[in-house]
């Protein structure tokens, strides 16, 4: 569970599960909801009631856990991160952390962000281990965004002095009023390259020992998602080679984020979810982190057939919309109902106005790119319900994108 990621967490965990030789029920292809738990758990029940598989992996959503908690006890519960999301439904952190902390039954091992300062509290009196990732070469001491949600003691509400901040209230931080201070992590990532990254286990009683496992990822998300999966079968006796070789053969968050070569151009497709300023923060950041210039598709309006009352803007303004302000961005297209409501937001951030263009009709978002010479990176950033729309787009342009690559050859070809 948690607020980002945990699709991804799930079935990474599912896969590397499998490969590991493990039989289990999985809500893979359901929801998270109580429909979708109890679906996954029917279909691996016989018609007398008896389990025809010994273990079940479940993605849950946050708020279900007060309710499906009640009957269903997990054995581990692994919690991503807590973040404010839709202003409708999870508008704060801490309203997400109180209702999992009277949820989470008292024998449940928990596996927890050690470098998210909210969702760490979870393991206070709770059996627990932490995972998380040390300051990188490169990474800025503090980082500041328009959202911090974490900015007092948890103990003494006293302010907190910041050690790290890698976004929002990701880091690490202590209180020098009264000692308290965030967790230092079980299993640490230490180093990362563009194929590996290295781990020190402190649970390891003669030494901290350093494990080394294959990394096929592009980011930080990546890299928290993948050393979460890691923590979870680290505690559950599995061997780091076992896991190391189970993880050379998965794909990190293929329901989440696609990735077209075509020609010279490069085209992202990533979820980030729909009224939620910290995903799509996030999600902007990683790809704005890809060296090269860069054209964005952004397809994260939630209005469907026609706005209404719920289509709240206010959490645009909650956003880091000022990263699409980099001269390597050279255009942003906003496809939607509120494309209007997006383009302010975006002017207000400190994007030229000339960069942005805007289609009401997310399907012609495509005719809006700039036609240019050279590698180039476009990057597709879709709310849920856009998904089958972004693949569409993504077809156009990967289409128009291989037919110019085929008359630039011509062209050389004929001089």
């Amino acid at each position: 569970t948690g607020t980002n990621g945990k699709t991804t967490v799930a079935n990474l965990v599912a896969d590397l599960a499998s490969r590991l030789g493990l039989a289990f029920a999985h809500n893979a292809y359901g929801s998270n909801i109580e429909e979708g738990i109890i679906t996954a758990l029917l279909d691996a029940t016989s018609l007398t009631g008896r389990k025809k598989l010994p273990l079940a992996i479940l993605e849950i959503d946050e708020r279900v856990t007060r309710l499906v908690f009640k009957s269903l006890r997990p054995d581990y519960l692994l919690v991503t991160n807590l973040f404010r999301e839709s202003y409708l439904r999870n508008a704060h952190g801490e309203f997400i952390f109180d209702i999992l902390n009277e949820s989470i039954p008292p024998a449940t091992h928990l596996l927890l962000n050690a470098d998210d300062l909210l969702s760490q509290q979870l393991g206070e009196g709770r059996r627990h281990t932490s995972f998380g990732i040390g300051r990188l070469p490169g990474e800025a001491e503090i980082t500041s965004n328009l959202i911090r949600d974490v900015s007092l003691c948890p103990q003494c509400k006293g302010p907190l002095t910041d050690d790290f901040i890698r976004y929002h209230h990701i880091g690490r931080s202590h209180c020098k009023a009264c000692g308290w201070q965030s967790l230092v992590p079980d299993y640490e990532v230490t180093s990362v390259t563009s194929h590996a990254f290295t781990i020190k286990n402190r649970l390891n009683d003669e030494q901290l020992s350093e494990e080394s496992y294959p990394f096929k990822g592009e980011n930080i998300l990546d890299l928290y998602n993948v050393l979460a999966a890691v923590t979870l079968f680290r505690t559950l006796g599995y061997e780091t080679e076992a896991i190391g070789r189970a993880l050379a053969e998965v794909t990190i968050g293929g329901s989440r984020k696609e990735v077209v070569r075509a020609g010279d151009k490069t085209i992202y497709r990533m979820l980030a979810k729909g009224k939620n300023p910290i995903a799509v923060s996030r999600v902007l950041d990683a790809l704005c982190g890809i060296p090269g210039p860069k054209q964005f598709i952004l397809l994260v309006d939630t209005s469907v057939g026609k706005m209404s009352e719920e289509d709240n803007t206010a959490w645009l303004y909650d956003t880091d919309l000022s990263i699409l302000a980099r001269e390597d961005v050279t255009r942003v297209i906003i496809g939607g109902r509120r494309a209007q409501d997006i383009r302010t937001a975006l002017l207000f951030a400190g994007v030229e106005p000339g960069k942005i263009k805007i289609s009401r009709d997310k399907k012609e978002t495509a005719q809006l790119i700039m036609r240019v010479q050279g590698p180039e990176i476009l990057a597709i950033l879709y709310e849920l319900y856009s998904e089958p729309v972004s693949r569409q787009v993504s077809g156009i342009l990967k289409e128009a994108f291989l037919r110019q690559e085929s008359e630039n050859r011509g062209s050389r070809h004929e001089s």
